[in-house]
């Protein structure tokens, strides 16, 4: 999983490294095989194998949902992608519109995933499904693709997946915010305006509400999704806000990837699983850290906590299945695309910088700089990690598909997972 057009090199801890960059997995069987059955959809033969690309390629569109922006990865129709271009990203236009100039194009080349087979306004799979959802929240001072790995290679498996740019969460808008230069600040505060307010769990039920009834943007979508089976997953602050949706309508499986607040129990929920880095240094996986304060418990959470905490004091069972992944040597940011280096061998907090973009080292908290913890694994492999963790309990869950050897081989699958629970 490297990225084409540049080179990189994974950058150390503390690197935010890609407000310039997006990736995604390998490919995996291909699209002709037989269907079948998963939760009453229709759908290809899925390979048993969680971390393997699925037989999907996949279709990508933006789509606006009131005064939201957000990326829709969904399964292809196959064959539909011979002779179109690979979808590719200039991740400048998630900086604030004034910044974007500032940032030369050498050092922000547009990116899409080497051997992604992610392709733009692809006509959706309709001869399968109907597919089940899964809503996708980013981080604090994030954007919508900033784990777009994971985000293709859960639709490459049949998952219509959503993910926004939420505002007041949103990287712009945080840079936005900034209005106070740091003591020894080294880039000038924003004096920008912002998307909008923050109200994550509004945009969230603003999403399923749209998906009741597919219009507009999203129509494409009609008849072919199944809105009472939901996924929602979310990193930082993005997953505690996903921990507290549980209680939404016909949410059933539930992901919270570095989050420090417990999912709360409902009649819908069948399962729960908390991804984190071991060595992360912003919320912590058995040890407070700064990035709590971030995390505001809604009614029936306690405070902010750490990653097994969280996770001990969620449901588990006999109603529901409850899973820790731990990951050795992973940062705050293993769950993202994020670590990476551009080909002048700066990470995108150096290159904006660099570039004088404003905010950087006054935006959240003690700037940038500082959440932007990439622990010690290679992006691939941590990116691996989650892939096969998450994408195990979203078709056990969604597809009705046995992931029981899965879970039983994980450590043996993947070394560099140090710590696997599952309540019993």
């Amino acid at each position: 999983m490297l990225f084409r057009n540049t080179r990189f090199r994974r950058s150390g801890p503390g690197a935010l490294a890609a407000l310039f960059f997006f990736g995604c997995s390998g490919s995996g069987k291909n699209a002709t095989e037989s269907a079948a059955i998963g939760c009453g959809s229709s759908l290809l033969s899925i390979p048993d194998d969680p971390g393997v690309r699925g037989p999907w390629k996949v279709g990508v569109r933006t789509a606006h949902v009131g005064r939201l922006t957000v990326e829709v990865a969904y399964p292809a129709e196959p064959g539909s992608e011979a002779g179109k271009p690979e979808a590719t990203y200039d991740i400048r236009e998630f900086l604030p519109e004034s910044e974007r100039s500032k940032v030369p194009d050498d050092a922000s080349p547009a990116v899409g995933p080497i051997g992604g087979n992610l392709f733009r306004d692809l006509p959706l799979d309709g001869g399968h499904g109907p597919y089940p959802i899964v809503i996708n929240i980013h981080g604090t001072a994030s954007f919508r693709i900033a784990n777009g790995s994971t985000l293709a290679h859960w639709a490459s498996r049949g998952f219509v997946v959503l993910s926004a740019d939420y505002p007041g969460l949103f990287l712009a808008d945080q840079l936005c915010a900034a209005t106070m230069a740091a003591k020894n600040g080294t880039t000038p505060p924003c004096s920008c305006a912002q998307t909008g307010d923050k109200d994550i769990a509004g945009d969230v039920k603003a999403q399923l509400a749209a998906l009741d009834s597919p219009s507009g943007d999203l129509a494409f979508l009609a008849d072919h999704i199944d809105t009472g089976r939901i996924g929602i997953s979310g990193h930082s602050q993005g997953a505690c806000v996903a921990a507290g949706l549980s209680t939404l309508p016909n949410v059933q499986v539930v992901i919270p990837m570095t989050g420090s607040l417990q999912v709360l129990p409902s009649p819908s929920l069948k399962s729960l699983m908390y991804i984190a880095g071991m060595k992360d240094q912003v919320i912590g996986y058995d040890v407070v850290r700064f990035g709590n304060y971030v995390c505001e418990p809604v009614s029936g959470q306690d405070a902010a906590s750490d990653n097994k905490e969280a996770y001990t004091k969620s449901p588990g069972p006999p109603d529901v299945k409850k899973r820790l992944v731990g990951i050795a040597g992973g940062g705050h940011l293993v769950p993202t695309d994020l670590c990476q280096t551009n080909a002048q061998g700066r990470n995108a907090v150096q290159e904006a910088e660099h570039d004088g973009v404003c905010g950087i080292d006054q935006a959240v908290i003690i700037g940038l700089p500082g959440i932007f913890d990439c622990g010690t694994i290679d992006l691939p492999t941590g990116v691996k990690d989650v892939n096969y963790a998450s994408t195990a309990a979203l078709e056990e869950t969604l597809l009705c598909e046995d992931r029981s050897a899965a879970f039983k081989n994980i450590k043996t699958a993947l070394p560099t997972i140090g710590e696997f629970q599952e309540a019993e």
